[in-house]
């Protein structure tokens, strides 16, 4: 597998765990009663800005991880026709 590729793998990897944590934040700020509406509401939109991040940075990543997939077979492909002549 080409480097470039695994790498970028696990970036996203790593940037969905933190979506995935970043979601448990905030579904227990939802969920306690210890603060007001108004401290709630902070935190919640600070972490909700950092699930918007985060999904943006997964589509690009994974957007670029297609074409990169696109761009190796091509490439593959043209290696394999090539041997075969």
């Amino acid at each position: 597998m080409n480097q470039r590729i695994k790498f970028l793998e696990v970036i996203l990897s790593d940037l969905v765990s933190d979506r995935d944590i970043f979601e448990m934040d905030l579904n227990y700020v939802l969920n306690k009663d210890d603060k007001k509406s108004s401290e709630k509401k902070h935190e919640f939109n600070e972490i909700l800005e950092k699930i918007v991040n985060t999904n943006n940075k997964i589509k690009t990543l994974t957007e670029y991880l297609s074409t990169s997939n696109q761009e190796d077979f091509v490439v593959d492909n043209k290696d394999s026709n090539n041997n075969n002549n």
